[in-house]
């Protein structure tokens, strides 16, 4: 007498619930919050560039004598010549510069 040791499972059919329609009003929900908080955050941040005083830049006055530090630079001319050049830099005290 031959005996089967294994005895396959009874097969059984997976049973599928049924599920209910869901509506797609969590992803709607959740891009309106999303698109609320960027407006909020952009209203925000224009708020504070608004509110923050201009850093306007100083006049600077074009005719204005040289104060004592920038006396020691002398008077140059607009020439190209290299003649010209090379004697400004002749009269250049290097000395002073040294200082600031």
């Amino acid at each position: 007498m031959e005996q089967n040791p294994y005895t396959p499972p009874e097969r059984q059919t997976p049973t599928i619930e049924e599920t209910s329609t869901n509506s797609p009003v969590g992803p709607i929900i959740g891009t309106v919050i999303v698109i609320a908080l960027l407006a909020l955050g952009g209203w925000y941040f224009w708020s504070v560039l608004n509110d923050r005083p201009s850093a306007e830049l100083p006049l600077i006055q074009g005719d204005v004598t040289p104060t004592e530090e920038e006396s020691w630079v002398p008077p140059t001319s607009n020439s190209d010549d290299a003649a010209t050049i090379e004697a400004e830099l002749n009269a250049m005290n290097m000395d002073n510069f040294e200082q600031y």
